[in-house]
């Protein structure tokens, strides 16, 4: 009867966490550890761990990873999660021990040698990292592959593109609230997008808790607004993929789907014109160590009326693992790259030739130390 009750309280916990009470659910996760004591799992940890993470208390939430890996030093997704942790706090030796624990406790998780792949470029080990990358890029693929796809893509080449009408040509970003480090780049590329890609329309998926008059600013440059609203009981995250709206516009040609805070480059134009001349239905781009992902959610496009909305794509996304702000790429993962990852044209810098990418073309390149989908904000910022 006792183990019926912790798992009905986890089950509790879990729903208040989807739910968006993020807070809430910490405080319940952390009652619930004090209460079972002897009786807890590893995942009470992890989930308990994860949830401080996403509340941005971030020594706490290794506390409480460190707390798990002593009680459950054999379980390797225990170790794999507190690297990951770790290297999202500076502490690259401290990730990369950890997740070679993971590796020796048997872990076949992708998570491992995405957290490796970014710890050793940091230590100067770009020929380490890109192994790891590939591993992780190919167990992902072997992880999606198999799932039955969402949709269909169209034989023969595609539909050409049509520069002379930039409304049926979008880039499409999501944006809430007033952080300079999303609304300063986001206002830079209006100004950039008519000198470096003229055929196509910024739309911007956002919430009223954006200023009025910067969306009045980005309006008055050309930008397409679309309001959104975020449903009660649905957790913030899901915002992120306001902008996959885009997806089911029947309007809508072409799309390329963007972060708020990277800035459109001529490199990325380069790319997104050898895509609009190649015979594929979609595109991504893969530039850094930490682009491990097999569709980032802000590098990647396609022809529009192909994929379905994402209310459809959320309802065959299972929540492979606890969801977080990661929600976009995970959502890609299970229910988007299995039916397009024939058909997409990947230009990637650094694990070049795995599942199928090639090389950037040879112009445009940018600086060393400098990516495709970088945050951007730091060129506005002046050192104190």
């Amino acid at each position: 009867m006792q183990t019926t009750r912790l798992a009905e309280r986890r089950d509790c916990i879990r729903a208040v966490y989807k739910r968006g009470h993020l807070e809430n659910a910490i405080a319940l996760q952390q009652k619930l550890l004090r209460d079972a004591r002897d009786t807890t799992q590893p995942d009470d940890f992890l989930f308990l761990g994860l949830m401080l993470h996403g509340a941005r208390r971030f020594g706490e939430a290794i506390d409480a990873l460190r707390q798990g890996a002593v009680r459950f030093s054999r379980d390797p997704a225990m170790h794999e999660n507190l690297g990951v942790l770790l290297i999202g706090l500076g502490d690259v030796h401290g990730a990369i021990a950890a997740c070679v624990a993971a590796l020796a406790l048997g872990s076949d998780s992708p998570n491992v040698n995405d957290c490796l792949c970014d710890a050793y470029n940091r230590i100067g080990r770009t020929d380490l990292a890109a192994a790891a990358g590939r591993e992780a890029l190919e167990a992902k693929d072997r992880q999606f592959t198999t799932r039955t796809p969402m949709a269909a893509v169209p034989g023969g080449a595609p539909p050409p593109f049509n520069p002379l009408n930039p409304a049926e040509n979008v880039i499409a970003y999501c944006l809430w609230g007033n952080e300079p480090r999303y609304r300063v780049p986001l206002a830079e590329n209006t100004r950039i997008l008519p000198h470096l890609f003229p055929g196509w329309t910024i739309r911007v998926y956002h919430d009223t808790s954006v200023d009025q008059a910067f969306l009045r600013e980005l309006h008055a440059r050309g930008s397409d607004l679309r309001p959104m609203v975020l449903p009660p009981d649905v957790p913030p995250h899901r915002r992120l993929l306001w902008r996959f709206a885009v997806l089911a516009d029947p309007m809508v040609r072409r799309f390329l789907i963007r972060d708020a805070d990277s800035l459109l480059s001529v490199k990325e134009r380069v790319a997104v014109d050898a895509w609009l001349n190649s015979r594929y239905h979609f595109h991504a781009m893969r530039d850094w160590f930490t682009h491990t992902d097999l569709l980032l959610a802000g590098l990647w496009g396609g022809v529009g009326g192909i994929l379905p909305s994402v209310e459809t794509l959320l309802g065959g996304y299972t929540g492979w693992r606890m969801e977080n702000d990661h929600v976009d790429q995970d959502l890609l993962a299970e229910t988007v790259w299995p039916a397009i990852r024939r058909d997409v044209l990947i230009h990637d810098s650094v694990f070049t030739g795995c599942l199928g990418s090639v090389a950037f073309p040879p112009f445009g390149a940018s600086l060393p130390g400098t990516h495709v989908g970088q945050n951007a904000f730091h060129h506005f910022t002046r050192p104190s």
